[in-house]
């Protein structure tokens, strides 16, 4: 099949959504499918995700918050409407599919250019707040963009109950051309990396994610601030791997606290993210809200790495099916900061059992099934 990809996110920024075009795109053109991208252009070109298919920047980006965390618009000029026409005549697509297709401006303006017979599929990935004033105004512009978009697609995808419910459709009652598929990971991402040695004294936290409010990250600096003051049995340490508008506020604090043993990693590719995650000890995931799924929680369990965080709805996706406790209600600092330590102390034999579970849980959400299941989706 010829098919086209469309993400409206800048490829150059670490985001779930993109993580997920380019891992998809890679499986399906090992699959011997051609596959294009739709981008905008990098803000960092030689940040860019390397992918095995090719990109078409088709418009530029304008970054801009949104509901605590930002996203890119974009708006489509008519020399590049016009160039859009003359690739789809050329490689004469046999699928479209749109990924996040409500975000302004270029997908609706894509959707608009289509003609009836090529086949549209959208894959739907974000939830709003469940907090303030967002979880009334996004709640109702969510389920009012679906009534539009959604009877625009031929085939719908969801990554998790969790999204299909802010859309406003019932799980256990969704039409024929709508499914259920949770976002895919490489299972076996760790397979060519060595795993450093690490005395038995030392304890190593690490946090993946954008530096922003919804994410969490700073819970886990309060959290990491009051464990320096205990007398654990394990000298410990904290990676922060991500970037975003919280980053020259985080140096402060952790400068003003003297927060030792805490360092920030910016703008890493895929290959150094798994490295650092292959050689840390415990994952935290303290994301106070608006997540659909936990892609960052399989990706650390395909290392064998283990996972707590906050139970936001989306993350209980996955929680659930690992051990539920590892998971406390939003914003419980206390329960946290219990769930680390515990993590400090726990003996062998119960870290090799949430690992191997946590490994389990992963391997069923490797790309090649996945992917596997979405072709299924093309073809039907």
């Amino acid at each position: 099949m010829n098919i086209i990809q469309v993400c409206p996110y800048d490829l150059s920024i670490p985001g779930g959504v993109q993580t997920h075009v380019t891992q998809l795109s890679n499986e399906l053109m090992r699959k011997n499918n051609k596959v294009v991208i739709f981008a905008p252009s990098p803000s960092k070109p030689d940040s860019e995700r390397g992918v095995n298919c090719e990109i078409k920047h088709i418009t530029s980006s304008t970054r801009i918050p949104w509901w605590g965390t930002s996203i890119d618009v974009s708006v489509l000029k008519p020399g590049e409407k016009n160039q859009i026409r003359r690739f789809f005549k050329d490689f004469k697509p046999d699928i479209i599919h749109f990924h996040t297709i409500w975000n302004p401006v270029m997908q609706t303006q894509l959707l608009w250019m289509l003609p009836d017979s090529l086949k549209k599929v959208g894959t739907f990935h974000d939830t709003p707040p469940d907090r303030g004033l967002g979880k009334y105004i996004g709640a109702n512009l969510m389920k009012v963009g679906a009534k539009y978009y959604l009877p625009k697609m031929d085939e719908i995808i969801s990554v998790s109950e969790t999204q299909t419910k802010a859309m406003g459709a019932d799980p256990d009652n969704l039409p024929k051309n709508f499914r259920i598929l949770p976002n895919g990971i490489d299972a076996e991402a760790g397979r060519n990396m060595e795993k450093e040695s690490n005395p038995d004294d030392e304890f190593r936290m690490i946090f993946i994610g954008r530096f922003e409010n919804r994410k969490g990250v700073f819970e886990l600096l309060e959290i990491y601030r009051r464990l320096q003051s205990e007398m654990l049995t394990k000298k410990i340490s904290l990676k922060l791997i991500g970037n975003g508008p919280q980053y020259s506020e985080m140096n402060g604090f952790i400068n003003e606290h003297r927060l030792d043993g805490v360092t920030i990693h910016k703008d890493v590719n895929d290959q150094e993210k798994n490295r650092l995650l292959l050689n840390s000890d415990l994952m935290i995931a303290p994301a106070l809200y608006g997540e659909s799924f936990g892609i960052v929680l399989l990706e650390a369990m395909a290392l064998g790495v283990r996972v707590i965080g906050y139970g936001n709805e989306g993350y209980l996706t996955i929680g659930k099916k690992y051990e539920i406790e590892n998971f406390p209600p939003p914003g419980n600092r206390d329960a946290l900061f219990a769930l680390i330590k515990q993590h400090i102390k726990m003996p062998a034999e119960a870290v090799k059992k949430l690992t191997s579970k946590g490994l389990e849980i992963a391997s069923k959400h490797d790309w090649k099934l996945i992917t596997q299941k979405i072709e299924h989706t093309y073809s039907r």
